[in-house]
């Protein structure tokens, strides 16, 4: 049985990250979710996955809202037509998901918050390949398909992977993921007054906005890290 207790380690970040979410561009707050009406926000990019990712990392002078992420995917090495599957979900992250003092990628995930680096050379390539591949995921996953239960999904993330927590980051109520799978589902409630049904991965990791409708596939975005690890 899932237990509540894990929420008090991480669900005021989480909340506070999702009150003050302004991505520019096409990313915007996620509004009321009715599944029987058509949002009047054209979630189309015209463009595949890779496509939108580059268009917005270096496309630009003034919009490098992803720039933290392509810098990552060439760092790792990881084959970058992986970016133009289709059947597949992408979630990416945020400049500021990755520099966030104490929370961030850097902080929290791939070092203890104490040691936070400053760039993707201090970490090996392969740790930085390993949780880009954790956050793609095998099938499409939306507001359209998605039930408010868990669906267990696969991920490119190699099955052995996470077999320990992150370095700095236990919480009781989460164990290990030998398989790198991940929960994803919607949400059946609105836990803030700027975020309605929610995409929800691993029980308490809110997608910022979701169902972003690539040439390809799905693409998702975070603003606060997704931990590898699972609730039980």
């Amino acid at each position: 049985m899932k237990k509540a207790k894990y929420l008090s380690a991480i669900f005021s970040v989480c909340l506070a990250a999702m009150s003050v979410i302004l991505l520019p561009g096409c990313l915007k707050l996620q509004k009321n979710f009715n599944r029987s009406t058509t949002d009047t926000l054209n979630a189309h990019l015209y463009k595949n996955s890779w496509q939108y990712l580059k268009s917005r990392a270096y496309g630009s002078g003034t919009d490098t809202i992803f720039r933290r992420m392509y810098d990552a995917i060439i760092y790792s090495g990881i084959d970058t037509s992986v970016y133009t599957q289709t059947g597949k979900t992408y979630i990416y992250f945020t400049n500021a998901m990755v520099t966030t003092a104490k929370t961030g990628l850097w902080a929290a995930v791939l070092t203890s918050s104490n040691k936070a680096a400053t760039s993707w050379k201090s970490y090996s390539p392969a740790d930085v390949k390993n949780y880009l591949e954790y956050l793609i995921l095998d099938g499409t996953y939306s507001h359209y398909n998605l039930p408010v239960h868990d669906v267990t999904v696969h991920t490119m993330a190699p099955a052995g992977t996470y077999t320990t927590n992150p370095p700095g980051f236990q919480i009781p109520g989460f164990v290990t993921n030998p398989n790198s799978t991940l929960y994803i589902e919607v949400l059946n409630a609105s836990p803030t007054n700027t975020s309605n049904y929610p995409i929800t991965v691993n029980d308490v990791f809110y997608i910022a906005t979701s169902d972003l409708l690539a040439t390809n596939a799905v693409v998702d975005v975070i603003s606060t890290p997704i931990y590898p690890i699972l609730p039980y």
